[in-house]
């Protein structure tokens, strides 16, 4: 589908130099040095606060853009699969740019400055912080002793019983949970009960003893029901495309498939309407549309198979620098 943004012209990057997108490892070290710098050139414009602390003692962070006071909300989350990393890559540099451009950004022919006065974003750049860290460095950056420990036992029984048939380096390369080896996009409260997947932790597919069993599900959940947004945005990879039926009904479905349709205008990604399959039920987004009533969708970032190649993210941010303007557009 081609893009129909309007003001999609080309951005000089190098006037972005705070988050630097030369390489596809952008780690959690470097997204707290960034948040840091960021607080400290748009003083006033950014306020960075955490939100919860994770098995291995990394903290979600929460990015609020615009005013707390605002009664509309935008709620974008990223990296809650480790190893789609290149989310968080994405939405750091997005936040930047916004903060840079926002007196002489346009689109649709208004200002950003115009857009974002009664709108607030709240953004979770990196939601599972020790999976992505796995993923990008395996065992290196893991500080428990105890968690690596676990990791080498369920890398030794899957591969034991079938589950996997890659080295333990790829296995961690692929890993797409947290450190407690529990996918946290299995782990929400609605179709949890008939999502099977696996029955014990691992790289993927665990959905967890319990409904929000991990921190980092819990504090995604308290956030989300805290600032009730008029939309939450899901960023992950890969494919390029938009999902967004969850079996939803009425004026909510009606909602949903204005929003999908001004992100396709806006990205060029594909729509997917295929209900979700209980294989890929206990999403967020599952939970935010079916349980919330939020207007929500997942958008899938890239075209090979995650971790993405840095060599993709040009073409990414092309496709959704205008991502932040077009939400704001479409609920002013």
């Amino acid at each position: 589908m081609k893009n129909n943004n309007r003001d999609l012209i080309p951005f000089p990057m190098d006037d972005l130099t705070i988050v630097n997108t030369t390489s596809s490892l952008y780690s959690y070290e470097n997204m707290v040095k960034d948040l840091g710098k960021l607080e400290a050139t748009y003083q006033g414009k950014i306020k960075v606060q955490a939100i919860a602390t994770t098995k291995d003692k990394r903290n979600v962070y929460e990015v609020i853009i615009g005013n707390p006071n605002n009664e509309k909300h935008i709620l974008i989350h990223a990296g809650i699969h480790a190893r789609e990393h290149m989310t968080t890559l994405l939405v750091m540099k997005q936040m930047e740019y916004y903060l840079y451009c926002f007196e002489s950004g346009t689109y649709d022919s208004k200002t950003y400055h115009e857009l974002f006065h009664n709108i607030t974003f709240h953004i979770l750049p990196m939601v599972n912080p020790d999976g992505i860290s796995i993923s990008q460095y395996g065992l290196g950056k893991i500080k428990s002793e105890n968690i690596k420990k676990d990791i080498k036992e369920w890398f030794k029984r899957d591969k034991t019983t079938g589950v996997t048939t890659k080295s333990f380096e790829s296995y961690l390369k692929y890993w797409k949970a947290n450190a407690g080896g529990v996918d946290l996009n299995r782990n929400f409260n609605y179709g949890w009960d008939e999502f099977v997947g696996l029955s014990s932790p691992g790289a993927e597919k665990y959905k967890g003893k319990t409904v929000e069993s991990e921190p980092e599900t819990k504090a995604l959940v308290e956030l989300t029901k805290r600032i009730r947004p008029i939309v939450a945005i899901s960023y992950h990879a890969t494919g390029s495309v938009i999902y967004w039926d969850y079996g939803q009904e009425g004026e909510i479905r009606k909602t949903c498939k204005a929003l999908v349709e001004r992100i396709s205008k806006t990205t060029g990604y594909e729509i997917k309407y295929a209900a979700t399959d209980k294989q890929d039920a206990a999403g967020y987004g599952d939970w935010a549309v079916m349980v919330e009533q939020i207007p929500s969708a997942t958008i899938e970032i890239g075209i090979r198979q995650a971790p993405l190649s840095i060599r993709e993210f040009q073409r990414i941010w092309n496709e959704n620098r205008q991502m932040w303007a077009s939400l704001a557009d479409h609920y002013q």
